[in-house]
Formats: C-alpha cells, sequence, structure tokens
C-alpha cells in the first residue's frame, strides 16, 4: 500500500509539474494566436439606446435606426462583439450619457469592455449628434464628439453614424476603417446580361452603373475612387472603358488597338493604365494613357503559350503581380518595375488567378485550384508558403482587399449561384454581401471615398 501511494504521490507531482510547466507555453501560445489572428477575441461593446430631444415617433425610430447601425457597422468589421441588451444594468438614455452618470461596475458587469453613449438633436434638415465612447475597465472616457448633418434625417443619419464608426475604429486600432468605400462588381441582374454595379462596403445601396446591353467585365477602381476602367463587348470584341463611378456617367473608349483588350488596372497616382492587350497575336501586358496611348510593353512573349493577363500593382507601384501561362500553368508572377526582373510567385496548385496586393503591400490574395474548385488564399508577396481562406464550398474567385487591409471580398457559388461574400483577412466570419437578382462576380473594394 505504501508504495502504491508513493507511485501515485510520484505521479500527482508529475502531473503538478507538467502542468506548471506547460502553463506559460499555452498563455504564450494564446497570446501569439490573438496577435497572429485579432479577429478570434472580440471585444464586447455596449450600445445602449441613444437619448432624443424631442419626443415624435420619428424621432424615437432614428434613435433606434442609428443604434442599430453602428451595431451592425461595428460587428461587420471583425473586432467587436455586441453586448446583448438583456445584459444592461441601466439606460443611459435615462441616467445620463456624460462620464459622470456612468455607473462603470455595472457595465463591466454587463461583460462590456466598450461602452457608446449618445444623443440626437433631429429637425426637418439637419441631425445633431453627441456622442460618447468609455473605455469600461480603465473607468474613463476615450471621446466625446458631436457631428453635424445637413439634408433630410433619412438622408443624413447613415454619413454621420459611420463618421461615428471611423471615430471608434480610429480610437481602437490606430488607423481609419474602410467606412467610406464602395465595391465594384459584375451582376447579370434581371436582364441575364453582365454590368457593372456598386455597392457600400456592407452591401447597403447597390446600384447599377454601367448599361452597355453588353457582356461587361474586370471592373477597376481609379486610386482616387471617381472612375472606373472595365473591359466591354459593346463593340463586339473586348475593349477597354472608363466611366464614372456612378450611374449615368459618360462612357469612354481607352483602347481598340488590339483584338483582345481585357483586365485593366491603374497604377499609384492614377494617371496611367495598365492591361493586357493582344497585338500582333501575342497577349502581353502593357502599360496605357487613359486615351490609350501605348507607353511601354511590360511584358514579353515567353512561348507560344505564354500568355499574360491580370496585372495589378503593389501600393508604392514599384511591383506588378500578373497571371503567366509561361511554366505551362497559370501562375502568379511578380515583375519589379525597375529591374526588369520578374520572379514565379506561386508554386502551390494547377491554376493560380486573380492576384490582388494587399494596402501594406506584404501580402498578395488570389484564387487557386488544387482539386477542381478554386479557393482563395495569401502568400507573402516575396513568396513562401500560401494559406488557403476558403474550404470545401464550392468556387470562391477574384478576392479584394479592404482599404484598411482587414477585409476581403470575393465571389463564391457555394449557395448554387455566384454572389459576393465578405471574410476577415484570416478567413473567418464569412458572409454573403449582397442579395441580389442574378448572379454577381469579380468584386473590387475601392479606396475610402470619404473619412
Amino acid at each position: 500500500m505504501q508504495t502504491l501511494v508513493r507511485s501515485l504521490g510520484r505521479y500527482l507531482l508529475l502531473v503538478i509539474v507538467l502542468v506548471v510547466a506547460a502553463a506559460p507555453a499555452q498563455a504564450e501560445e494564446r497570446v501569439r494566436l490573438r496577435v497572429t489572428n485579432p479577429f478570434e477575441n472580440k471585444t464586447p461593446v455596449a450600445v445602449p439606446a441613444f437619448r432624443v430631444t424631442g419626443s415624435t415617433d420619428r424621432e424615437a425610430a432614428l434613435a433606434e435606426e442609428a443604434v442599430a447601425l453602428l451595431q451592425n457597422t461595428l460587428a461587420f468589421t471583425g473586432y467587436f462583439r455586441m453586448v446583448s441588451r438583456d445584459a444592461f444594468l441601466e439606460e443611459p438614455a435615462r441616467t445620463g450619457i456624460t462620464e459622470q452618470d456612468i455607473h462603470f461596475d455595472r457595465w463591466r458587469s454587463s461583460g462590456a469592455e466598450l461602452l457608446v453613449t449618445g444623443s440626437l438633436t433631429v429637425s426637418t434638415q439637419t441631425v445633431i449628434g453627441d456622442f460618447y465612447l468609455y473605455d469600461i475597465y480603465r473607468q474613463k472616457s476615450l471621446f466625446g464628439v458631436r457631428f453635424r448633418g445637413a439634408g433630410a434625417p433619412g438622408e443624413t443619419l447613415r454619413p454621420l453614424i459611420l463618421k461615428l464608426a471611423d471615430k471608434i475604429m480610429m480610437t481602437y486600432s490606430g488607423k481609419h476603417g474602410f467606412f467610406g468605400s464602395r465595391i465594384a462588381f459584375v451582376s447579370t441582374g434581371t436582364s441575364g446580361i453582365k454590368e457593372i454595379w456598386t455597392c457600400d462596403f456592407d452591401g447597403h445601396a447597390p446600384v447599377q452603373v454601367s448599361r452597355n446591353n453588353a457582356i461587361t467585365l474586370t471592373p477597376s477602381w481609379s486610386p482616387d475612387g471617381s472612375t472606373l476602367a472595365y473591359t466591354s463587348y459593346v463593340n463586339k470584341k473586348p475593349d477597354i472603358f472608363i466611366q464614372g463611378a456612378w450611374p449615368g456617367s459618360r462612357r469612354d473608349l481607352v483602347t481598340a488597338q488590339g483584338t483582345t483588350n481585357i483586365t485593366p488596372t491603374w497604377l499609384p497616382g492614377g494617371k496611367t493604365m495598365a492591361a493586357s492587350l493582344t497585338i500582333d497575336g501575342d497577349q502581353a501586358i502593357y502599360l496605357l494613357t487613359q486615351k490609350g496611348k501605348i507607353r511601354k510593353r511590360l511584358t514579353r512573349k515567353w512561348s507560344k503559350w505564354g500568355i499574360d493577363v491580370s496585372p495589378v500593382f503593389s501600393p508604392s507601384g514599384d511591383r506588378m503581380a500578373f497571371v503567366s501561362k509561361r511554366s505551362g500553368t497559370p501562375q502568379i508572377y511578380v515583375k519589379h518595375l525597375a529591374s526588369g526582373r520578374i520572379e514565379r510567385l506561386t508554386f502551390d496548385g494547377k491554376y493560380n488567378t486573380s492576384p490582388a496586393w494587399s494596402p501594406t503591400g506584404d501580402q498578395i490574395a488570389y484564387a487557386g485550384s488544387k482539386n477542381g474548385h478554386f479557393d482563395i488564399h495569401v502568400i507573402n508577396a516575396r513568396g513562401g508558403r500560401p494559406m488557403q481562406l476558403t474550404y470545401d464550398s464550392g468556387d470562391n474567385e477574384t478576392p479584394s482587399w479592404s482599404p484598411d487591409g482587414s477585409l476581403i471580398v470575393f465571389s463564391s457559388n457555394r449557395r448554387g449561384r455566384s454572389s459576393i461574400y465578405v471574410m476577415n483577412a484570416y478567413g473567418t466570419d464569412q458572409r454573403q454581401l449582397v442579395s441580389l437578382p442574378g448572379e454577381q462576380t469579380a468584386p473590387v473594394w475601392s479606396p475610402n471615398l470619404t473619412q
């Protein structure tokens, strides 16, 4: 019996030693994972009802709409989760919204780490919002701000709340969000003809931009977000056009020199474009003016299979990623524009296409096929092992980064017909962005149009 007790004692001691020794490593791993993927541990935020100065049903409805919009917008970023109103122990709309009115211990009990309070003053042509952000654990105000929107309340409320969301993101992360951006994409709509559409970053306000009554593909935003370039068959063959990024804007032909002119893109700065043109039977990438004048050929004929398409430039403009079949199958290459050196970037998979530079320039997202289906991957722009972000969910294609680099928009046919989806840059929180008739493909995120 004593031997058994001693043996059990040694065993328990060994277990305790192993647990104690493992604890720091586990803690370190948790910290490392949180740094690697900031979306794994979302910050809980409480957004109680906003106070309104009036007592009409319209004002109360606007206040509810404002709270819902702010909650949805913050949750959309992937950084935050909303604390349920059922957990609230007080309502600042009644007890007060400024720092001296806040009972931080009650909000800590609700599970919140951040608290947003606010009030709205509404007139026929003005909305004024006073808002406060509090750090519950440090028991302090992070900011107080007033925003004013001129115009009908129904039209000015959304921009006002998006300004508040951006202020919160700037305070939380030190950088602006993507709330002033839009997404362009291709949609067949009800006509069955592919045209260019745009919508807000969250799928709000989808609108048809092009009305070419012909197949129109591969939209690309100018660096200032005012213009879209795209490929269209309006002249019975693929040519490149530019058009203002709003319905009814003028459409201008950029180039008709080649027999196949596709996949336009813009260089940083916005005065020069690049596209893949077929001239003398050779599909290569050229630099163009916005009037269609060829300035320079960027890729040379590799072999009879050396088709080069889908150029896209790094944010600094010193490198160009593109797709080429020069190795026998479509792969992604990077050209250093100063030296002319070209390096193959992707080696994993038989078909890799649709490269998209991250806003920081250190990563490239792309669509790659290994088993007959396309999935979204991200790879270091200098090379290395890619990280797969989508799995076992149909074809996932044409990725594009949000202006702050935190989200990726893409198209997927996981539910049958193709639609636009969004996920965070680590592949989680995948959800459908728009719900429209027909099919939606080829999304591309604009720069921030407003701050």
